[in-house]
């Protein structure tokens, strides 16, 4: 699971993603903490003309064929498993056609028993802003277009099993513009993974 995770805002970081015309248009200020149903930019590809770019988007995909009001998609969609995701009718056409990579500086995972429950916060382990596959999609609601995404994920790798079962799959750098462009790209490849406990203030490496 990956259901929260705090979006990249500095400029010069997202910058190294892509070149846009404009810094401008990236967003930046403060961190942002960004859970399901809230917007975070994302980069994609346009069909027409193959240039990148971001997009602002939802949390929690919302297939292109709803069409009822935003408020009533109650589905849990903010994850897609990396098994199931083109087998499932609400992933198959992102899947297939709608690839995007979302900018983080890290995201978080909760273990241990309810009564005794542990926050970590999870960066990359060579410091390098983390970049998810994630997958999009373009539902036309009565309140409008919503553009909106998926982070996919996968069984969890050495660094990640002692906490969670599962994690989002990481790309590296030279895998982006594949993954963007719906080139084959080693989605099983684990990258090294650094855990901070938020609750006890201590690290796994």
């Amino acid at each position: 699971m990956c259901g929260q995770f705090d979006v990249l805002t500095d400029p010069n970081v997202l910058a190294l993603f892509i070149e846009l015309g404009s810094r401008d248009k990236i967003i930046s200020g403060d961190r942002l903490t960004v859970v399901p149903t809230l917007a975070a930019p994302v980069i994609v590809e346009d069909s027409e003309t193959g240039t990148l770019g971001f997009l602002p988007a939802r949390f929690g995909l919302v297939p292109h064929w709803y069409t009822g009001f935003l408020k009533d998609w109650k589905a849990s969609t903010f994850n897609a498993r990396l098994e199931e995701a083109d087998e499932k009718r609400t992933f198959h056409g992102p899947w297939r056609y709608r690839h995007c990579v979302v900018p983080a500086e890290s995201f978080f995972e909760w273990s241990g028993p309810r009564s005794d429950r542990q926050k970590w916060r999870i960066t990359r382990g060579d410091n390098q802003p983390l970049a998810f596959a994630g997958i999009w999609d373009e539902a036309r609601t009565p309140e409008g277009d919503v553009f909106s995404f998926a982070i996919l994920t996968r069984p969890a790798g050495p660094d990640m099993q002692a906490i969670h079962e599962r994690e989002p799959v990481v790309l590296g750098p030279d895998e982006w513009d594949a993954w963007l462009r719906r080139r084959p790209v080693g989605l099983r490849r684990y990258s090294p993974l650094k855990m901070q406990n938020l609750t006890q203030q201590t690290s796994l490496f």
